[in-house]
């Protein structure tokens, strides 16, 4: 074997190293784009839950609001009323105590945990395979 032949091998073994190297870096970081933890940060509110501004409730899905002193309270949609102005009934209960009922209009508010949140959004569905939805935003 001559010298130009293990020159010839060696230079194919190093592009085909740098070739694959530059490949598995280029999959990582296009890879990664949809995966971002900026994207799940970024999100306003998630789509079942609450943050500090913001509470989104599901029809059939009960929900709980803890205060920070021991107290909860449960809340959850128990019908809508249709007509000119759609409404939505919620049931609420602090702790152990009564449930009570709130029929409320967009705008309208509600005192929970001791804060007063406001209706912004009521989502009407007579699907059952898409429940219907209200999102309520704390009033300042």
């Amino acid at each position: 074997m001559t010298v130009f032949d293990r020159v010839r091998r060696i230079g194919r073994l190093a592009a085909i190293t740098a070739l694959g190297l530059g490949m598995t870096f280029g999959a990582a970081a296009c890879g990664g784009g949809g995966q971002s933890d900026d994207a799940a940060t970024s999100s306003p509110a998630p789509v079942l839950g609450q943050n500090n501004d913001r509470i989104q409730l599901t029809e059939g899905v009960p929900f709980t609001v803890d205060s920070g002193d021991d107290r909860t309270t449960s809340l959850q949609i128990t019908g809508y009323e249709d007509g000119d102005e759609p409404s939505v009934v919620i049931s609420s209960r602090e702790g152990e105590g009564e449930a009570t009922s709130h029929t409320l209009k967009l705008g309208d508010t509600i005192d929970i945990a001791g804060e007063t949140w406001q209706v912004s959004e009521i989502g009407v569905s007579e699907s059952a395979s898409m429940p219907g939805s209200t999102t309520l935003t704390r009033a300042e």
